[in-house]
Parts: structure tokens; sequence; C-alpha cells
């Protein structure tokens, strides 16, 4: 039986044997129970973030935070059963553990933390002196800050304090201050993640990586920005976003340029290229149906050709540029259902002895017209 969290305090879930598991060893099934519950309960997200941070502050000895909730004497006994989860999730052979002090404990603890730290998982980085680009901007952040390194091989889920999800790719990592949420939603990005950003007017999000600016309201949308690749790409899957150089964003006196960005729609993605510093403005390469798009069939019967391209601008969100005189008398008769959007825009163009082009995510069809077809 799957256990009702739905009461459950700060205190419950941070001593609960399946959220410390979840903390200590994640799983794939763990990452896909928490992120539907968290989905599914909103409201909560709060105090499963406190959890979270709870059991990392006993683990770090971080006593001022962990009296917020806890007594001594129940700092040491969350601090047993952190402990006895950890022994649990190991292989047979490392169970047998002798009795130690409370003061070895806590090195054995830190030793924990140093394990969860490799494997990815959420910690306070201090500041370093190390040259990359995200480095150089992380380290104007203040001394406490957090951040998620995704060493593992596959893509994993995680969380900001605002409940915003971001599924991290392996090789990346991301930082934010321990002022987001109250000051700003900063995010700084160093490889490839997609973000599922909650709504906030008062309170932009903004992804930092490389040398672009990402900046929403609130939506879905992927960042990839390797240091060692020579392209930063952003595509959006819901809403829009604007996308910056980071130094015309700026301006010397601290105020925001919104003249120099790139707006970006749904199926719409940008290249920028860093060491030219150009944006090229695209179609993601395979636009996907908008879920909120008005449904259809995408069979066709003797239906006229501007009625069709009507259906897919509305079901992709995608321009279509075209000659309503030219494609007046032009007819369909297919079935599309099972085509992706450039199989649609193929087999139409084929039908009419037109062709088309995709330009700076406009897609442009070409036609002689169908009179003398």
């Amino acid at each position: 039986m799957i256990k009702d969290y739905t009461n459950f305090s700060v205190i419950d879930l941070a001593i609960d044997d399946a959220f410390l598991r979840h903390y200590l060893l994640p799983s794939p099934e763990s990452d896909l129970f928490w992120y539907n519950w968290l989905r599914d309960n909103p409201g909560q997200a709060t105090d499963w973030e406190e959890a979270r941070k709870l059991v990392e502050a006993v683990l770090l000895g971080l006593k001022d935070y962990t009296r917020i909730y806890l007594s001594e004497e129940a700092e040491e006994e969350l601090l047993q059963r952190i402990w006895a989860t950890n022994r649990s999730t190991q292989p047979d052979r490392e169970k047998v553990v002798p009795m130690v002090s409370w003061q070895h404990s806590r090195l054995l603890a830190a030793c924990v933390v140093l394990a969860i730290l490799a494997a990815g998982y959420w910690f306070v980085w201090q500041h370093d002196a190390a040259g990359s680009m995200y480095q150089k901007q992380v380290s104007q952040l203040p001394d406490t800050r957090f951040e998620k390194v995704n060493s593992l091989s596959e893509p994993q889920i995680f969380y900001l304090p605002d409940s915003s999800s971001v599924l991290l790719f392996p090789a990346s990592k991301m930082s934010y201050s321990s002022a987001y949420n109250n000051e700003n939603r900063n995010v700084y990005l160093s490889g490839k993640a997609i973000f599922d950003v909650r709504k906030n007017p008062e309170r932009p999000f903004l992804v930092y990586a490389n040398e672009i600016i990402t900046k929403v309201l609130g939506t879905r949308f992927e960042v990839s920005a390797f240091e060692k690749d020579a392209d930063v790409i952003v595509k959006v899957q819901s809403g829009q976003v604007s996308v910056y150089q980071e130094k015309e964003y700026s301006n010397s006196s601290g105020q925001h340029s919104e003249k120099a960005g790139v707006l970006l729609l749904p199926n719409q993605q940008v290249v920028f290229k860093r060491t030219g510093e150009q944006f090229n403005k695209a179609l993601v390469e395979s636009p996907a149906l908008l879920p909120a798009a008005p449904v259809s069939a995408f069979v066709y019967d003797e239906t006229p050709v501007l009625r069709v391209l009507e259906e897919i601008e509305m079901a992709y969100g995608v321009d279509i540029v075209f000659s309503d005189e030219l494609l007046q008398s032009c007819e369909l008769t297919a079935n599309l259902s099972e085509e992706p959007l450039r199989g649609k825009l193929d087999i139409i163009c084929r039908s009419i002895g037109a062709t088309y082009e995709i330009v700076d995510a406009q897609i442009i069809i070409t036609s002689k017209g169908c009179k003398e077809i």
C-alpha cells in the first residue's frame, strides 16, 4: 500500500524511511514517485524542500538551521536514523558497522554527504577561483549558494524552492543563490537542462548559460550550454521566452535592455554562435503538437489547402507564409494524421506543386497556384 503523505510535516518527511532512501540513493522509481507526488500536491512542495534541507543540515552539522525544527536530542536521533537508512541501502557486506561515538558518527555522516555530493545531490557551494564562464558567474553569488551536479548517466529531476522543476542531463550542473525566490529567480547553468517554470509575474525566471540569458515568466524550455561547445541552444516547448547576450542585457547602470533579445514561441529555437556572437532563430528539428491546440484529425477530402494550412498553424503554433490568392483554388485529399510537421508540409507541397523553406522560424510556401495543375 502506498503511504499517504498528504498531511506530512517537514519533520514527518525528514524521518520517513522512503524519503531518506530517496535522498541517500535515488532510483528512477523514487524519482518518478516524488515527481508525481509534488506535481499532485504543489502546496506541500515547500515542506518537501525544507525536509530535504533539514536532512542535509543534520548531515553537515549546521546546528543553527537544525534548531529551527529539532532539539539537540532529536537531531542526534535523526542522524542515527539517516545513518541506519544509509546502511540499509548498501550491499550486505557493508551493513555490519561497529558502534561509534557521536563524534565519529558525525564524521561518518560527513562521508555520507561527500558520497551524496559525488552522486549529484544539492549542497552548499563555497567560492572557488576556477576560470570557466559558469564558475565566474557563480563566484559573484553570496558565499552560501546551492549547486546540483548530475554525474550519473541519465537525466535527473530536481526542484527549485518555488517548485519549478529541472530535468538536469548528465555532465551538467547548475547553481542558485540562497536568496532565490526572495529577491530573484536566477539560475546558473553549465550543460543541458529542461526547465518547467512556475508562473510568477512579479519575479521573472532567468537562466544564465555561458554568454546568454534566457528570461521567462512561466513556461517549459530547454537550454544546452556546455562549456566546450561552440553553440548555446535554447528550445521552447510551451509559453514564450526571450534570449539575450548577457553583456547586452545589463548596462553599466544596472538597468536591463529588452531591445536586444530574441523572442521565442513554442517549437522555436535559437542557436547562439559563441565565436561570432550571433543569434540564429529557427524551428526545432521535430515540432510537437501544442497541448492546448484545437483537436484535428488531419484527414482531408478535397479540403481547401488554405484551411489545411490554418489548422497546421494552430496545431503547432507556427507561422506559415503563403499567397492566399495563389492557393485559393488548391485542394488536398490526404491522411496526414501520422505525419510529423515536415512530413505534412512535404505531402501538401507535392500535391499542389509547391515548395517550402524555413527562414527565421517561419515556413514560407512558394507556389504558382493550382489552376494549371
